[in-house]
């Protein structure tokens, strides 16, 4: 009775563990499959939306970058990827903030789908292995096939294009408004400081050469054909054209009113004058972002 007994309970407490091993084994994702996972969308984004701009079958493709299907290639480019770091990468932001595609972009902007995929990809150190499929899908398309694929380039007119140049020499010209208006201030400040009435003039004299280079500045920065529809382009345009419609007025107070020291239309215009360093001040530094990311200031 007593082996029954033992042999009874030797049974009943093996059967759970039996049935649990012949039950099916479920199904584990392992982090190499995740990569493949991330990796294969990764593919799929640069496929749909850069590689008509970036591909190898252009002759002669935007930023003379040619090789976006070879993510090998693209990730040992620490200027553009810096591996397991997405926030710090110049792709992820250009994807990011709407900057790649372009706005004449046909397949339109990166979905959230696709930028979390991207930063994704950034962020497990930018694997290039794809699934059999994609690896023969991703060698036709890196061959060099100029001759059969036309690159489509749109139609411009002759002033179209010549208004797109001359926009170009924006980022040259900078350099004016911020330094004159800039000196204005200080120039104003020493006004204030000495009392003379030599700084008034060369106050007035800096405000017109500021505020005409601001202008035409702001009206290249128009012209200029720049591809961007970020929140930070959009902001340093219209703070831009801001800028040098600030200029305008304090250039009309200086002459038009005739504001002489210790007058309260010289205080008005000395407060005008000091939020208009904050207005070049911001605006450059957005100018800087746009190329260089916001961060380009950080320690």
């Amino acid at each position: 009775m007593v082996l029954i007994a033992l042999l009874a309970f030797f049974v009943a407490s093996n059967t759970p563990r039996t049935l649990a091993q012949e039950a099916p084994p479920k199904k584990v994702t392992t982090p190499d499959a995740e990569a493949i996972l991330t990796t294969t969308a990764v593919f799929e984004l640069f496929e749909s939306k850069c590689n008509d701009c970036h591909g190898a079958h252009l002759t002669r493709p935007k930023g003379k970058f040619g090789y976006i299907m070879d993510l090998k290639r693209v990730a040992e480019n620490d200027e553009y990827v810096v591996s397991g770091d997405a926030p710090k990468s110049e792709l992820f932001r250009l994807v990011n903030e709407d900057e790649m595609p372009g706005k004449e972009a046909k397949c339109g902007a990166a979905t959230t789908a696709e930028k979390l995929a991207l930063r994704a990809w950034i962020q497990i150190g930018a694997p290039s292995e794809l699934p059999g499929p994609l690896e023969s899908r991703q060698a036709a398309l890196l061959e060099a096939k100029a001759a059969i694929v036309k690159e489509v380039k749109p139609t411009e007119s002759f002033v179209e294009k010549t208004i797109a140049w001359v926009g170009r020499f924006h980022a040259a010209t900078t350099h004016f408004p911020i330094a004159l208006l800039m000196v204005a201030l200080l120039s104003e400040t020493l006004a204030w400081w000495t009392r003379k009435d030599t700084w008034l003039t060369c106050t007035r004299f800096l405000l017109v050469l500021g505020a005409s280079s601001a202008v035409a500045t702001a009206t290249l920065g128009w012209c200029n054909a720049y591809a961007g529809v970020s929140q930070v382009y959009q902001i340093h345009k219209w703070l831009g054209t801001a800028t040098a419609a600030w200029a305008l007025m304090c250039v009309g107070a200086a002459i038009f009113y005739e504001c002489r020291e210790g007058t309260p239309e010289r205080n008005r215009l000395r407060g005008a004058m000091f939020l208009g360093a904050v207005l070049v001040s911001t605006t450059g530094f957005l100018g800087g972002a746009i190329v260089y990311g916001l961060d380009h200031y950080n320690w």
